[in-house]
């Protein structure tokens, strides 16, 4: 006789997750972009320079190009922002999870909200992740919160899934 299958809780589970650390790394990949001068996803040697600059790093011409050259997976001559973060030490901070448990996510959200242009806030995100049954509303505040680099309260998919894919 085949076992029920188990229905979520009525109450979601508290995620155990470190939201400065998730923080910490959207403020990068932020930087990242803002410092990204033609969006294609890559910095060059002085763009990192400058970059680093921003997050109270200065190095020299010579020391982002060392940086740049150790970290280039690729050997493109650029750094992309998955090297990036590996530099600077973000995948070594445990969200690995967090990153599985917000790429599930992410089907739902773009039908919810109507596409990749779609914006979220701790609401939306709740009732997503709470159909899944793996986090409170509290945590999708501080998801959102995390990400939210506007402090208008919302993110837009797109925001959403790239953070999920780089955890």
């Amino acid at each position: 006789m085949a076992t029920p299958a188990r229905r979520p809780s009525a109450q979601p589970q508290p995620l155990t997750v470190d939201f400065e650390a998730l923080s910490y790394i959207s403020r990068l990949v932020e930087a990242f972009q803002a410092f990204d001068s033609d969006n294609d996803g890559l910095v060059t040697a002085p763009e990192l320079r400058g970059l680093l600059a921003s997050l109270g790093l200065n190095k020299s011409e010579a020391e982002a190009r060392d940086m740049l050259a150790s970290a280039d997976g690729d050997r493109d001559g650029l750094l992309s922002v998955e090297e990036f973060l590996d530099v600077m030490n973000a995948g070594e901070l445990g969200l690995g999870a967090l990153g599985a448990l917000l790429q599930a996510a992410v089907p739902a959200l773009e039908s919810f909200a109507g596409g990749p242009d779609g914006v979220l806030g701790a609401d939306e995100l709740a009732r997503v992740l709470g159909l899944m049954g793996t986090a409170s509303a509290e945590d999708c505040a501080e998801i959102v919160a995390c990400m939210d680099g506007d402090g208008d309260g919302t993110i837009t998919v797109e925001e959403f899934k790239l953070m999920a894919d780089l955890l």
